[in-house]
């Protein structure tokens, strides 16, 4: 591998920075770092736009979210431009105000509106290092351009989609979480059930949700019989599936991934090289998103990949010989993630599940039926709402199985340090 790479500019300049910021050696700038001319720790009020959908917090008392702020005030009311993002730190009853099964009457008080991407809000707060406390919303609207009006669409569909996926009950909730990253319905039992499993990144979005969308993509396209058509609905189906999601740092690594695929595919490359394609698109990535560097996702995502392309096929020629070919493929991959990001996994969070080898192969069949049966439903229902309990029956009884199977691989022990 060594000499197949030496001479690969690609590969070399993926390495080269690689080893530079990872070591330290070179300090990666934030460039969206938050700047106004008033004293940070004088700052009492955000004017802005957010930037990522919100996301629970481990603590489930707040949301966070990422912001780009354009106006700040401080206590005596003088006022400054502002330039850079701030993670905002949002309480779950302003954000869950309109979320059904969610509402909460105090977030009146604080500012009932609709938290989503795109939107322009005016808050109140106060900043504690890299956060900025929300204690209140004062104001908020959504911009008249294309792209906004997209942002407003957009929130809404999320909203409608909550609504729908609260009708199934918990497995609407698992439901949620894997089409469109939203945990707040996710049982909590279960999300740590997963993470006791080894199974956290199927939770994440990432490469192996945009497959799904482009292999339904790509079945929908060889029905049509056209091959150029295949590839414009599948490019269509990865931007929707990802506007719609949101891009997280692991989403946006599969993303890369899957479009540089594409255009393989498109210049009728038979075999493109993976590890190259891998390498290409952390170069990318570095230069979108620079300060994606140190995020857990990112690295995890980055580092999983890296090591089925480096470690499959020395796994799975041994594992082959005792093993059917589904099994063997499914475990080798499986192996060669778990180990090469279980260093960091304990660096980073102290354990690293061992089970979840085997976890990751007996658990993704089922996630992926769920998941294509889910999609299929949410279809049906659209056309017939009258449909939605009884759907409702039949994505419960896979989500059983599921937690069933999360929960027994979740009791196996651990190793802590």
């Amino acid at each position: 591998m060594v000499r197949k790479y030496s001479n690969n500019s690609i590969f070399i300049a993926a390495f080269i920075c690689i080893v530079c910021i990872y070591s330290g050696l070179v300090k990666v700038r934030n460039r969206k770092s938050f700047f106004s001319l008033l004293d940070n720790s004088s700052i009492t009020f955000l004017e802005g736009q957010l930037l990522s959908s919100p996301l629970k917090t481990s603590n489930n008392k707040n949301y966070s979210a990422n912001f780009r702020a354009q106006k700040v005030k401080n206590e005596k009311a003088y006022s400054s431009t502002a330039w850079g993002n701030i993670t905002l730190l949002i309480p779950k009853e302003m954000v869950e105000a309109f979320y059904p099964g969610k509402m909460y009457t105090p977030s009146k008080s604080k500012g009932s509106f609709l938290w989503e991407a795109g939107g322009y809000y005016s808050i109140k707060g106060k900043i504690y290092g890299n956060y900025f406390i929300v204690s209140s919303c004062e104001k908020n609207y959504f911009g008249n351009s294309f792209f906004e009006k997209l942002d407003y669409y957009r929130a809404l569909a999320r909203l409608q989609f909550k609504r729908l996926m609260y009708a199934w009950g918990s497995a609407g909730g698992l439901l949620l979480a894997l089409l469109s990253g939203a945990k707040e319905y996710t049982e909590n039992n279960l999300a740590e059930a997963f993470k006791k499993a080894g199974l956290s990144h199927i939770l994440a979005l990432s490469g192996m949700h945009l497959s799904m969308f482009s292999g339904i993509a790509m079945f929908a396209g060889k029905k049509i019989g056209r091959k150029k058509l295949t590839f414009i609905i599948r490019i269509i189906a990865l931007i929707i599936f990802v506007w719609f999601a949101g891009f997280s740092p692991s989403l946006l690594r599969a993303f890369i991934c899957s479009m540089l695929m594409l255009f393989a595919a498109i210049a009728n490359v038979k075999e493109p090289d993976m590890l190259m394609i891998l390498a290409f698109s952390f170069l990318i990535q570095l230069i979108i998103s620079p300060e994606s560097y140190n995020n857990t996702g990112f690295i995890l995502s980055y580092g999983a990949l890296a090591g089925i392309l480096c470690f499959n096929k020395f796994f799975r020629k041994y594992l082959i010989r005792f093993l059917p070919g589904y099994l063997s493929a499914s475990l080798s991959a499986s192996t060669s993630a778990q180990i090469f990001t279980a260093p960091y996994s304990l660096k980073t969070f102290g354990t690293f599940a061992p089970i979840g080898i085997i976890a990751t192969t007996s658990v993704t069949p089922f996630i992926s039926i769920f998941i294509y049966s889910g999609l299929a439903l949410i279809i049906i229902c659209m056309i017939f709402p009258f449909l939605v309990k009884p759907s409702g029956i039949f994505v419960n009884f896979l989500y059983t199985i599921i937690k069933l199977l999360v929960s027994f691989f979740s009791k196996f022990p651990i190793i802590s340090i």
